[in-house]
């Protein structure tokens, strides 16, 4: 008979903090959200929302890959003022994995998700092309119609301007950096499951053992996405089969926060 385990038990151990799966969780369930409205106007802050967060991932994941080699805090340092896709290049570089095509598609939707999440945040005056249609008595005031259209990201196919964001622009956004992800952990690195597992979910770090420490519902929000046609099952968070109950190494939330 195995002795029982202490009351007081007290082990050291290290939680690693990572914001990944809460981001890529919060484009999906933000993009679920937009697509459900039906006026304009809450639409488009959803899909804001999810546009932003699938672009804060990437920068977040990029982070990650560097934060799993080990390097000086000098060198860390430097490399954290780069861009997301060349702090990915430099991760690849620095363990020797060659192929990383930055004219590829898939590269270029993100170089481009990072440049209109980086023109949201540092908001300019610009000057958009308009028309004017003909003033409309509207009783107490006129009414003044008028167009306007915005430019498009070449391979990204959403507006430029994020008043025009919709559930389509947070649709493509959700696909950019699955595409990306795929390309990057699947067709590059190759990584395993216990790889993936060891650079990108929040864990709880005892000796050489790590255990996941990711919500149940973020497990269940990046399923969802396939209701989307998005595939997020390449991170092993959960079966393919949405009838596939989440692994016991996962926190389930509470009004207190993670047990």
């Amino acid at each position: 008979m195995e002795d029982p385990i202490p009351e007081d038990l007290e082990v050291p151990a290290t939680f690693r903090y990572s914001a990944f799966y809460d981001l890529l969780a919060d484009a999906a369930f933000q993009h679920r959200h937009a697509k459900a409205e039906e006026d304009s106007y809450s639409m488009s802050r959803y899909a804001r929302a999810s546009v932003l967060a699938a672009s804060l991932s990437v920068e977040c994941a990029a982070n990650c890959l560097l934060s799993s080699l080990g390097l000086s805090q000098a060198l860390h340092s430097e490399l954290d003022r780069l861009t997301p896709i060349a702090k990915v290049e430099a991760y690849l570089r620095l363990r020797a994995i060659e192929g990383f095509d930055r004219g590829c598609v898939a590269v270029q939707r993100i170089v481009e998700l990072t440049k209109t999440r980086n023109d949201h945040v540092h908001p300019k005056a610009s000057a958009i092309p308009a028309s004017v249609n003909k003033p409309q008595d509207g009783g107490e005031n006129w009414i003044l119609p008028f167009n306007i259209e915005g430019e498009h990201w070449k391979h990204l196919k959403i507006p430029k301007r994020s008043m025009f964001w919709s559930s389509t622009s947070s649709l493509a956004a959700l696909g950019a950096v699955a595409s990306f992800y795929t390309y990057l952990f699947c067709d590059l690195l190759k990584a395993t499951e216990d790889e993936l597992h060891r650079m990108l979910p929040s864990r709880l770090e005892i000796g050489d053992a790590h255990v996941l420490t990711v919500f149940d519902e973020i497990r269940t929000e990046l399923r969802s996405a396939d209701e989307h046609g998005i595939d997020f099952s390449f991170f092993c968070l959960f079966d393919a089969s949405p009838t596939q109950q989440p692994s016991n190494n996962s926190f389930k939330r509470t009004p207190d926060g993670a047990t």
